[in-house]
This record gives C-alpha cells, sequence and structure tokens, in this order.
C-alpha cells in the first residue's frame, strides 16, 4: 500500500531596490507534504534486515512547514576606491506534524544509549522528530530526601537523578510513557547568515558567519564505563549531600540515570565565522610578464571560530537515520578548522 508523497505548496515573496545599493527580498511560504516518505528506525533485533541491509520505507503521514525569510544587502558603488558590500539574510521555520498513519498514535524514531531506548518521535501536533523523555529536577541529596518525598522513584539512591512525575499518580513510571514529555527538537526556530566583502585598491577581504537559535541536540555518546573517557562536567558530580544539584553521581552499577532525559538534552544554538579570507592582487606590470591578466594571492580559514554552549565535539552535527535522527550526536567527528593559501591566474 506504499503511496507517492504529494507535496501542496503557496508561495508569496516582495523584491525591493533602493538607489541601486540596497535589496531586500522577503518570501513567506507554507508547504504541505501528505504521505510523507521516509525509513523509520527499526530494531536490528526484529530481523527486518540483515547486514548492510536498510529499514522498509513507509508513508509516515502528512507534515506541515511554514517558513518566513528575509534577505537584505548593500553594495557601494563598485567604482571607488574602497568598495564594500553587505548581505544579511534570516530564516524563521515552523514544522509541525499533521497527521500518522490511521490507528497509529505515532512513529518511533532514534535510539537513545546502548539499550535502544526510543527517544525521538513522529507524532501529531509536534516537530518532525522531537525529543521524547523524562524531565528532571535535580538530585537527590540523602535517603532521608528519599524517604520522605511525595512522589516515589524505585531504586533512586543518592546522588541520582530525580524526575518530575507528569501524570500526578505518585510515582515515577519507568516502564511506559506515562510520566515523559516533549524536551526538545532538533528544528532552528532561526538561522541567520552574514556576508560581508571589502575591497581597497588591490587588497580584498571577505568573512562569511552562519548562526542557528532554538535547535537541541541529544548528547548520546557518553557511556558509563571504567574506562570510558568522560566529559569534564564529571569532576562537578556529586560527591556527597549539597555538593551539586545538577550532575548526578558517577557509578557503573545498574540505575536509572541513563535513562533518556533532559540531562542529555542540551542547547545546540551556536554562531560560526564559516570563512573569512584576505587576497591581494598583484600589479599589471607583474602579471603582463606572464601573459596573464591578473593574478591574486590570498590566505582563507575555514570555521575560525564557533560560539556555543553545547558540550559535544560540534553543535553542526551531521544525520544518521533520516529525520527522526537529526538532532542526535552519535559523537560526530567535528569539523576541523583548515588554514589555507594560493594563488589565482586568469589568462
Amino acid at each position: 500500500e506504499l503511496k507517492w508523497e504529494t507535496t501542496r505548496q503557496f508561495n508569496i515573496g516582495i523584491d525591493v531596490t533602493y538607489k541601486e545599493a540596497w535589496t531586500c527580498t522577503t518570501n513567506y511560504f507554507v508547504k504541505n507534504t501528505k504521505d510523507l516518505l521516509f525509513q523509520p528506525e527499526v530494531s536490528g533485533v526484529l530481523g527486518v534486515s540483515g547486514p548492510g541491509g536498510q529499514s522498509p520505507v513507509v508513508n509516515a503521514g502528512d507534515i506541515s512547514n511554514k517558513r518566513f525569510e528575509l534577505e537584505v544587502g548593500y553594495a557601494t558603488d563598485p567604482r571607488k576606491e574602497i568598495v564594500y558590500s553587505a548581505n544579511f539574510n534570516a530564516t524563521y521555520l515552523k514544522n509541525e506534524v499533521v497527521a500518522t498513519p490511521d490507528g497509529v498514535p505515532f512513529l518511533p524514531g532514534a535510539a537513545f544509549g546502548v539499550g535502544g531506548e526510543i527517544a525521538t518521535r513522529f507524532e501529531e501536533g509536534f516537530p518532525i522528530g522531537y525529543f521524547h523523555g523524562f524531565e528532571t529536577d535535580g538530585i537527590w541529596q540523602s535517603q532521608e530526601e528519599i524517604d520522605n518525598a511525595a512522589v516515589k522513584q524505585a531504586g533512586a539512591k543518592p546522588g541520582d537523578l530525580r524526575f518530575v512525575d507528569q501524570n500526578g499518580d505518585g510515582v515515577i513510571n519507568f516502564n511506559d510513557d506515562s510520566d515523559k514529555k516533549q524536551i526538545g527538537s532538533p528544528l532552528p526556530d532561526f538561522t541567520f547568515g552574514l556576508n560581508l566583502n571589502v575591497r581597497y585598491k588591490a587588497y580584498d577581504f571577505s568573512t562569511n558567519l552562519f548562526a542557528a537559535v532554538g535547535q537541541e541536540i541529544i548528547r548520546n555518546y557518553e557511556r558509563q564505563q571504567p574506562f570510558a573517557n568522560q566529559l569534564d562536567y564529571v569532576v562537578d558530580r556529586w560527591v556527597g549531600a549539597g555538593t551539586t544539584n545538577e550532575h548526578p553521581r558517577l557509578t557503573t552499577e545498574s540505575n536509572k540515570n541513563t535513562v533518556f532525559s533532559d540531562y542529555y538534552v542540551e542547547s545546540g544554538s551556536f554562531l560560526r565565522m564559516k570563512n573569512i579570507q584576505l587576497g591581494y592582487t598583484l600589479p599589471e606590470d607583474i602579471s603582463k610578464k606572464i601573459k596573464a591578466r591578473s593574478i591574486r594571492l590570498y590566505f582563507s580559514i575555514n570555521n575560525l571560530f564557533t560560539l556555543t554552549a553545547y558540550q559535544g565535539f560540534d553543535p553542526e552535527i551531521g544525520s544518521v537515520g533520516g529525520p527522526l535522527a537529526a538532532g542526535v550526536d552519535y559523537g560526530f567527528y567535528p569539523q576541523a578548522r583548515t588554514f589555507m593559501g594560493g594563488f589565482n591566474v586568469k589568462f
């Protein structure tokens, strides 16, 4: 019963130019996709595919994307001694699952941890691939606090994460989803870009910055094992009553600190200088010696800096497993900072 997905899109835009120096482009569109095609995450223990195989393609349901884009540019007269231009763009996106297949409340997404606990979902009323897990409320500081708590959390020990009772039954339920909620989304609310270019006589300079704001990332590369590397926040872990209310005790014994919760969800917002370049064009009498029209030397740096609060290697992560794994960081290798030098010859 597999069907082609269909898309309907409405788009409206306005382009404005002022005095041949300022340009402004605005664009708004609504894009609705019906019978979305993708491959959901399926556990290998079900035997649905062999080594090198793939999960089956399914019609997941319907989604809606509403997007607003703004681009503003400015450029000076190119005949002047100092020439510069700037281009700024911003995008807002609202994504929502409109419907799931008949009789299916949600489609499971990416797995978290070694045990394969499902952390993301395709569910009506939520962004595609949103994070679904437990909400934390600090650290249990003492056995007395655990014994006298209004909400009972089975197996809790001092130094463990304290979870929030979402359904109000006085018990943290680890065997079903009754105490889970939306704890993040992999989709940024806004993205921004800025391009700057300056030319003065034979010198030229350019830079490109990019930012994404509002998305979250699942930290899914940690393992509580005796000889595994850890992030440096474990130095500030709980080691006794009152030491911290943020990071749980460090232990390899079986406990609920490793279930998927907002403790493993971080802000993925970042600002990155994607490129910066400085160039110099040699005088014409030099280039003419080799019968060239121009010779330009340049030095460039990619990924010079990234401003982010994310503790992982790189907030601009890739994706493995399709749209339902977009915000899951499996420990992807970070983008390198690259220093380059070279020359361009035009004949």
